[in-house]
């Protein structure tokens, strides 16, 4: 179990959970509680100490790596054992020398990043830290990144300075610089009671005078108005289509705003207290899997999902779970190159804000509640438990709240509409009350949702434009393992291991709890019972290959074979499952021996 005071280190963590989980070549040794990966070549062993081992996968591992080359154990830093790991035979086969040093890079690049922050910010989850925090607080407090990713941290062509500026662990301010663009230069998705233009006005209206004088002057000239990211600002000054457009009138810059926005935790969705939208910008910068640029077909599902949203089957959706919000997206533009193509660089999405002044109080993103400080090696969500001394039943209730409130709409929207929502921790946010319980949530990120063949027979010709041009109509087979792993094996299974390494309660009492919650919403018979049988009856589940799409140098955003950066665990839900029918034979004889 882990304590306070056991050394943690984010890197190795990170890294080693994702080796762990995508690669074999370990062995799991109970008595000395530690990983172990032996080289078939070199005779040699890299030991990886755990203090806490999870069935979901995600476990709480020491910082003091061990190698053994024939001599004796002996201590070796993170950034050697990570060399020594890519010249397993099984790393080796799947990547080039050049992909294996450019991915080495990329590791050491993140652990620096994560230094400095951490540096930065000395500490993130302090022990007097325990009342519910405000909205951008939480999303600025998520510092380690992905608990699963070989590279979390890097950023990168970002520089340093830059980081400083924008990425959120620095909780900088920033203003927008704004630009306009000739009306027949930008394509524009809007659904059918939003607009472009009232969204832009809507942000004008707290912008300096000369911002809008300047803005009022190019609409009288036929052009509309947009905000640009500042860092993404550079990139468009330097891009050879958008140079010809300002070369030809068509896209001028007009200057710098004066309202402040701060980064969210992911980067590129920004926030301002004085703003009624969030905006969403494709930025030119590779984080974790994928060059962080927003592509046409994943433009239009904000505007078409606002529109389907307020249909009848959603609407009764919604009456079912009202502590539940989706932020909407209804409005996303995107610059046309000189032949008339959406530029991915310059998509822009607007998205509700409901978190202004009081509004935005109690309000915590998943992915901060869940992450491990190196100062205790335990969770926001273990810590402040532990503070109000919850123990096993405060553990149990917390966990149910979570599960009815967050996880209940989103596997209803799957099982009665073929509504899929990419509800990874990052994606979810939670209102807590003052016991810090949770008491409603709020899903972001249209661009991560999906339908699956049910919803063709619940929204009928509805859906005919909302999947179109899209590309995020799903085979069922695809549907459930994806819609699976963002929900649960990122999100909920992570909440049984902060939970359960806290020492709040037993770790398989949580996975009974979980199970029979499941066995309750299958007797409830949805439509589509597809997610609810994988996770209940499947041996394995499939994960997310953070690690080898990184060593590949993979870009998940691009790829046409989704499948192919999948690979299959072991199923908590069965593995407990049959622990516990072992138990029972094995007491069930003994009664009848005696």
């Amino acid at each position: 179990m882990t304590q306070s005071g056991v050394k943690f280190d984010p890197s190795i963590n990170a890294y080693f959970n994702a080796l762990i989980r995508e690669t074999g070549g370990w062995s799991w040794h109970p008595r000395q509680r530690e990983f172990v990966f032996s080289h078939p070549e070199s005779c040699s062993s890299l030991h990886v100490p755990c203090h806490f081992r999870s069935l979901g996968g995600r476990h709480m591992l020491g910082a003091g790596l061990l190698l053994d080359d024939g001599e004796g154990p002996q201590p070796i830093p993170f950034r050697e054992a990570v060399a020594w790991t890519l010249t397993l035979p099984s790393l080796r086969g799947l990547s080039s020398r050049v992909t294996r040093e450019s991915f080495r890079y990329r590791v050491q690049r993140s652990e620096e990043n994560l230094q400095v922050a951490r540096a930065y910010r000395t500490e993130c989850v302090s022990p007097d830290d325990i009342l519910p925090r405000r909205f951008i607080d939480s999303e600025q407090a998520l510092v380690n990144g992905h608990s699963i990713h070989p590279c979390p941290k890097d950023r990168g062509n970002m520089s340093q300075e830059e980081a400083s500026a924008f990425a959120p662990e620095y909780a900088g301010e920033f203003p927008l610089i704004w630009y306009s663009v000739e009306a027949a230069s930008l394509q524009c998705h809007e659904s059918t009671d939003s607009t472009l233009d009232r969204a832009v006005d809507a942000l004008l209206r707290h912008e300096s005078a000369p911002i809008r004088a300047a803005a009022a002057e190019a609409r009288a000239n036929g052009h509309r108005v947009i905000p640009c990211h500042p860092f993404q600002h550079r990139h468009w000054q330097a891009h050879p289509d958008l140079k010809a457009l300002q070369a030809n009138g068509q896209l001028r810059s007009l200057g710098l705003g004066a309202v402040p926005w701060q980064a969210t935790s992911s980067l590129r969705g920004i926030w301002s207290d004085e703003a009624d939208w969030m905006l969403k910008f494709s930025l030119s910068v590779r984080i974790t899997n994928s060059l962080r640029h927003l592509q046409p077909k994943e433009a239009v599902r904000g505007p078409a999902l606002a529109d389907l949203i307020r249909t009848p089957p959603a609407a009764r959706w919604q009456a079912r779970h009202p502590g539940f919000t989706v932020l909407a997206e209804p409005v996303a533009a995107a610059i046309r190159s000189p032949a008339g193509q959406p530029l991915a660089e310059t998509t822009l999405v607007f998205r509700t804000n409901p978190f202004q002044g009081a509004d935005a109080d109690h309000c915590e993103l998943l992915a901060s509640l869940l992450q491990d400080d190196p100062a205790t090696g335990l969770s926001r969500l273990g810590t402040c438990l532990q503070a109000r001394h919850a123990g096993e039943a405060g553990a149990r209730a917390w966990f149910h709240a979570y599960l009815e409130h967050v996880v209940k709409p989103l596997l209803d929207a799957q099982g009665n509409l073929g509504l899929l929502f990419g509800a990874h921790q990052q994606n979810l946010i939670l209102k807590l009350d003052d016991d810090f319980q949770p008491v409603a949530a709020w899903f972001r990120d249209c661009q991560g949702t999906g339908f699956s063949a049910l919803a063709h027979q619940r929204f009928g010709p509805a859906l005919k434009a909302t999947i179109a041009d899209s590309d995020n109509e799903l085979p069922d087979t695809l549907a459930v393992p994806l819609f699976c792993y963002y929900l649960f094996i990122n999100s909920t299974f992570n909440v049984i291991t902060s939970l359960a390494a806290a020492g709040l309660c037993p770790e398989q009492t949580l996975w009974q709890q979980l199970r029979q919650w499941l066995q309750q919403r299958l007797a409830e018979s949805p439509a589509d019972p597809g997610a609810l049988h994988y996770l209940l009856d499947s041996p394995t589940l499939h994960a997310k290959n953070n690690f080898l799409c990184s060593l590949r140098a993979l870009n998940e955003n691009t790829l046409e074979d989704l499948e192919a950066i999948y690979h299959p665990m072991p199923n908590p839900l069965v593995t407990i499952r049959q622990a516990h029918t072992r138990e029972r034979k094995t007491h069930d004889a003994a009664i009848f021996a005696h």
